[in-house]
């Protein structure tokens, strides 16, 4: 976010989780009740073995030193199923893992071969 485009119209950015222990966060989201699943995790810095999992305290603390509680470095991505906003939990099962390898022109992730993912499909 720039700072200088946002004060043209008129509009600050706030960043109240900036800097902030991101452990603490992770534990915080999960204490409140919320419910997530890893759907996607970088190659560089974690395996299959994180992908499909449950983001719970014993997720959180199996996370290497090298990796952000939050994925706030794109180590890992999360789907929300449940949680204080929802009126209902969403019915979810966790599928396959597939692994997909990065489009070497991609310059974005330098230590990244591929990404691990696993299905999620919503139960009718």
């Amino acid at each position: 976010v720039d700072p200088e485009k946002l004060s043209k119209i008129d509009m600050q950015a706030i960043f109240p989780l900036w800097k902030q222990d991101t452990k603490n966060i992770a534990n915080e989201f999960i204490a409140l009740g919320f419910k997530t699943t890893i759907c996607c995790v970088n190659d560089a810095v974690l395996n299959e073995n994180f992908v499909g999992k449950d983001f719970t305290p014993e997720y959180v603390n199996s996370l290497p030193n090298n990796v952000d509680c939050c994925g706030e470095n794109g180590e890992f991505h999360s789907f929300c199923y449940d949680g204080p906003l929802f009126k209902k939990p969403l019915a979810i099962t966790i599928g396959e893992k597939c692994y997909k390898p990065l489009d070497v022109t991609n310059q974005h992730f330098t230590n990244t071969k591929g990404f691990w993912f696993c299905d999620i499909t919503l139960n009718k």
